[in-house]
C-alpha cells in the first residue's frame, strides 16, 4: 500500500531491543541501566528519528502517522498527544488505553483476569 501511495515506511526499534542495547545485554535491563528505558525517552528517540528521515528525503512537509498494535498502539496514542507538531494521525490498533490505575470504572487486571 505504501508503494501505491508513494509512502515511507518506518519501523524505529524500540531501545534497549533489537541491535539498538546501550549497555552489555546482561546488565541493561537492571538498575542502574535501566533508567534510560522510559516511555518518555523512546518517544524522544522517535522525534530525532522522523526529523532525520524528513530532512534526508526532504519531506518535511509531509504528513506522518504512526501505529501501532497493543504496545506499540499505546506508544502511537502517546506521541500523538504529546508530539502534535511531530505526527498529524496515530493508529492505536488493541491499545490497552482503559487499562491503567484510575480509569474510571475500568478493572486494571481485567485484560489479565481474561487471558489468564
Amino acid at each position: 500500500m505504501a508503494r501505491e501511495f508513494g509512502a515511507l515506511v518506518v519501523f524505529g526499534e524500540h531501545r534497549y531491543f533489537g541491535d539498538s542495547w546501550p549497555y552489555p545485554q546482561d546488565v541493561a535491563l537492571t538498575h542502574p541501566y535501566n533508567t534510560d528505558l522510559t516511555i518518555e525517552n523512546v518517544m524522544e528517540d522517535y522525534v530525532h528519528l522522523l526529523e532525520y528521515i524528513k530532512t534526508k528525503y526532504d519531506a518535511q512537509e509531509k504528513a506522518t502517522i504512526a501505529f501501532g498494535g497493543s504496545y506499540g498502539g499505546m506508544l502511537a496514542a502517546w506521541f500523538r498527544m504529546k508530539y502534535p507538531h511531530i505526527i498529524q494521525g496515530a493508529l492505536a490498533a488493541s491499545a490497552p488505553v482503559l487499562y491503567f490505575p484510575g480509569a474510571a470504572g475500568i478493572d486494571q487486571y481485567g485484560f489479565a483476569k481474561i487471558v489468564s
